[in-house]
């Protein structure tokens, strides 16, 4: 009875000492942080290429898919445009479709806060006027907000990748340090007679 009981006591030790000190091996693993997919720094070019196809397509969905005739294709009609020619409701529905598309814009690329100001200004003063019968809808096809959006966001990439790749460039050239011989140090001439026997030594020959 003894021995069975001082068996059950080591086991209960053991248990209490495991339960103390568990084994987590996962607990103190340092967790990284995720990196951003929308960051144009750690995004390569084809990406990049890639998505701005993308905007480009939906921003030509919106606004000019269609060319309207006896315009020598100057003019064209997108799909939220011939929505805005229904009054009121084409208008709140065109609203929708260029907010969804400032959203897939911010989607696929870190878009700044002014650039964001910016583009929603755009839909909101496209909006507002569309509101107008006939001058809204002519002021809407010739105002195009969705281009407008996509020159924003193709204007923002390039400015940055051309700046990172500057940055790049700059880190790649190595830099070379001058000879000694370069610095020459020049002594100054005193006033008096020392200064003009200087002077006379400094002179060239005749």
């Amino acid at each position: 009875m003894r021995g069975h009981k001082t068996q059950q006591q080591q086991q209960q030790q053991q248990h209490a000492s495991h339960g103390s000190h568990p084994h987590t091996p996962h607990a103190n693993k340092p967790q990284t942080p995720r990196a951003d997919k929308r960051d144009l720094l750690t995004m390569n070019q084809a990406e990049v290429d890639k998505r701005l196809k993308r905007l480009r397509r939906q921003a030509k969905f919106l606004d000019a898919c269609f060319y309207v005739p006896c315009t020598c294709q100057r003019v064209r009609l997108g799909v939220e445009s011939l929505v805005g020619l229904v009054p009121v409701i084409g208008d709140f529905a065109g609203v929708i479709m260029s907010l969804l598309f400032v959203s897939m814009i911010c989607g696929r690329f870190h878009t700044p806060a002014s650039i964001k100001t910016q583009m929603f200004l755009n839909v909101a003063l496209d909006f507002v006027i569309g509101l107008v019968p006939v001058l809204g809808d002519i002021f809407d096809i010739l105002f195009k907000a969705n281009m407008r959006n996509l020159e924003l966001i193709e204007r923002h990439v390039k400015e940055v990748r051309s700046s990172a790749q500057a940055i790049e460039l700059g880190a790649a050239v190595p830099k070379v340090k001058a000879p000694a011989s370069a610095y020459i140090p020049r002594i100054p001439i005193k006033k008096g007679a020392a200064g003009r026997i200087l002077e006379r030594t400094r002179a060239p020959a005749a």
